[in-house]
């Protein structure tokens, strides 16, 4: 397994903003919810991201109009490495092939212009990731 330093080489604060990103727009839509203005502001030093752990009232049913908030998390790039490291274990117990396949991948293509392939990231890599990285577990899907 490549040690964090050489994961930080090419998972690189960019490349983690792309798998943020990409959680964002439908990875991790089903299990977080766009952060409030309070939750931003209490943004930690050292972090970047904001994840709020919840669901927004729905906008079409007026019976399910309470927003739901289980948890607040806030990650840096760091706390992304790091899940992306556990995760490209050969020995991980978090995900299935599939997921893992798409992590290794990304690991395989790296360059060092690029980076790791986040084309190889679709939304569920990413939201294993951000789940990872803000949960300490899978929890979700």
């Amino acid at each position: 397994m490549p040690s964090i330093d050489e994961i930080k080489k090419y998972l690189t604060d960019e490349r983690a903003q792309d798998i943020i990103d990409t959680a964002s727009y439908g990875g991790i839509t089903y299990w977080a919810t766009e952060p409030s203005e309070e939750e931003f502001a209490g943004l930690p030093e050292g972090k970047t991201w904001t994840i709020t752990e919840g669901a927004a009232p729905h906008p079409i049913f007026p019976f399910d109009d309470v927003r739901e908030v289980h948890g607040v998390h806030y990650l840096s790039a760091d706390d992304i490495r790091e899940a992306y490291a556990k995760l490209l274990d050969l020995d991980q117990k978090y995900v299935n092939r599939e997921y893992h396949g798409y992590i290794v991948n990304s690991w395989i293509e790296r360059t060092a212009k690029d980076g790791i392939e986040t084309g190889d990231i679709d939304a569920g890599t990413a939201d294993v990731i951000v789940q990872l990285a803000a949960l300490g577990e899978i929890r979700y899907g």
